[in-house]
C-alpha cells in the first residue's frame, strides 16, 4: 500500500489484523476430512508395531512414522502454493506432551514389567489424542 501519507491508527490496526489473519490461514490451513483419521491410524499403528517380533518392530515403526511425516508435510507444511510453514510449538505443546507422555509411559511399563499389552492401550490413547486434536482443529480452522 503506497501512499503519500501515514496511515491512520484505524487503518494501521486494520492492516495488522489482516496480516495476522493471513498468517494464520497459511499456518493453519483447512485440512481434508480424512486427514486426522488417517494420522490417528498411523500413530496407533506405530504403537501396535511394538508388539511385533523384535526384528520386525523397528522396520514397521519407521515405515509408519515416515508415512505420517510425509502425509503431514504434504497436506500441512508443504501444500500447494505454500513453500513451507513453521508450526507454532506453543500451539502444539499439549498435543506433543500427550503423545510423548503416553510413549514414555509405554516404554517404562514395558521395560520394567514386560507387560507388552501396554502398547495396545497406548495405541488407543494416542489415536484418541489425535482424533480429539483433529476435532478441535477443524472446529477452529475449518476443513478443506
Amino acid at each position: 500500500m503506497a501512499t503519500d501519507r501515514d496511515p491512520s491508527p484505524a487503518e494501521a490496526r486494520e492492516t495488522l489484523a489482516q496480516l495476522s489473519a493471513d498468517a494464520g490461514a497459511v499456518r493453519y490451513p483447512p485440512l481434508p476430512r480424512w486427514f486426522f483419521a488417517v494420522q490417528s491410524l498411523l500413530v496407533a499403528g506405530f504403537f501396535l508395531a511394538q508388539l511385533l517380533p523384535p526384528d520386525d518392530a523397528p522396520k514397521a515403526s519407521i515405515a509408519l512414522a515416515l508415512c505420517a511425516v510425509v502425509l503431514g508435510a504434504r497436506y500441512w507444511i508443504y501444500r500447494d502454493d505454500v513453500s513451507g510453514v513453521t508450526p507454532s510449538l506453543r500451539d502444539m505443546r499439549w498435543y506433543l506432551a500427550g503423545i510423548l507422555g503416553v510413549t514414555l509411559a509405554c516404554v517404562v511399563v514395558d521395560a520394567t514389567t514386560d507387560a507388552r499389552w501396554v502398547w495396545a492401550v497406548g495405541a488407543v490413547v494416542v489415536a484418541t489424542i489425535v482424533l480429539w486434536t483433529g476435532r478441535t482443529y477443524v472446529a477452529t480452522y475449518g476443513r478443506a
